[in-house]
């Protein structure tokens, strides 16, 4: 399996995750999830709740380093 790291030719390496692909996934579906459920409440609640679910559901995300690139996909 190959990792997130590349090495470039000046022997420099590019940033490597703390989290593996498998924790990555479950953070990534859980604040998807998240996500969805505070644009929910926006629509049929309190759109201020709903907002900050979904910020925070963003805010996890980007802590973990959780980044969906499709384009990334295709060396794997």
């Amino acid at each position: 399996m190959p990792d997130d790291t590349t090495q470039h030719s000046d022997g420099t390496t590019t940033y490597t995750p703390v989290f593996n692909d498998t924790v990555r996934t479950i953070i990534y579906i859980v604040t998807l999830i998240a996500g969805v459920i505070g644009l929910g409440v926006s629509a049929f609640g309190d759109p201020q709740v709903g907002a900050y679910i979904s910020s925070a559901a963003g805010i996890i995300a980007a802590a973990f380093g959780v980044t969906y690139n499709p384009m990334r996909l295709g060396g794997k």
